[in-house]
């Protein structure tokens, strides 16, 4: 009876590391959202776009094996209605050549490479769809949406439910708040991701439901209501982009500096930096 029982909990202990073993990547970033919220997250700003174009396939697998928790990417909308990642309404930055994304076809934009500190290399544009395809269950997806029209966000929204991504992607949102409206009633399984601009801006956002990360500015912030934001199960974005990134290029500690704010999702330029450097901390899985 003894063995018997042996063999029983060694089963079992076999199953359950078998079953964490089988937890993709943001099944793991959805439970440490609802029950850690004192674990930072950190936010690649358009992929590891330090070691490659940004918003590149490249570069978001680079931010994948950096272990980002966040991959934050821009869409935009050509002309023959396609859903591109690009963050600028030119492609002249990005490669060099001239034309305003509105009036390119997919199949013009693709024929274009990328630039990376000034040289030309063999990237290219790549679709929403293939970013979703490259990204699916492997971090969570923060999507500027610089497209502007509603058709392509209804566009985005479809294609999201369609490959099942409903959990891992939200929708960034200025502060054109009755968007949020209109999200959330024709497509209720989409996240928003919306952004403060002021404590009223805050206000405004808890008005909705389903809110599970707000992006603040620092020039409003203030500790206690962070902590509230934060004590209600909301995370509380902010920027490292800028000043902290600066700070940290320069070793000034600006990553010393950013972690006394009351905030758990941190968007950066230096992504494998602020990941070492949280681990080091003990303040990420």
């Amino acid at each position: 009876m003894k063995h018997k029982t042996i063999i029983i909990v060694y089963i079992l202990t076999i199953f359950c590391c078998n079953s964490f073993a089988q937890q993709s990547r943001v099944e793991s970033l959805l439970y440490d959202m609802k029950n850690h919220p004192e674990h930072i997250w950190v936010t690649a700003h358009r992929g590891a776009h330090q070691k490659y174009p940004e918003n590149t396939l490249a570069s978001m697998r680079e931010a994948i094996r950096m272990n980002v928790d966040i991959i934050e990417i821009d869409v935009r909308e050509t002309k023959d209605h396609e859903l591109v990642l690009i963050h600028d309404e030119t492609i002249d930055r990005v490669t060099g050549e001239n034309g305003y994304v509105k009036d390119l076809t997919l199949k013009e934009i693709q024929k274009k490479n990328l630039l990376f500190k000034g040289e030309q290399t063999n990237y290219n544009i790549p679709t929403f769809s293939e970013a979703l395809d490259e990204l699916k269950g492997k971090a969570i997806i923060n999507i500027d949406f610089k497209a502007g029209y509603e058709e392509a966000l209804s566009k985005a929204c479809l294609l999201i439910k369609e490959k099942g991504m409903e959990q891992e992607a939200f929708i960034y949102i200025y502060n054109h708040y009755e968007i949020i409206t209109c999200l959330q009633k024709k497509y209720p399984w989409i996240n928003i991701w919306p952004r403060a601009y002021s404590r009223e801006d805050i206000n405004t956002i808890l008005t909705f439901s389903n809110i599970k990360i707000i992006q603040i500015d620092f020039s409003f912030y203030d500790d206690d209501w962070t902590k509230k934001l934060i004590k209600q199960g909301i995370r509380v974005s902010a920027n490292a982009l800028g000043k902290y990134d600066d700070m940290q290029r320069q070793n000034v500690n600006g990553f010393e500096e950013i972690i006394k704010k009351q905030v758990n999702v941190i968007e950066t330029d230096l992504p494998e930096e602020l990941v070492w450097f949280l681990k080091n901390k003990g303040l990420r899985l």
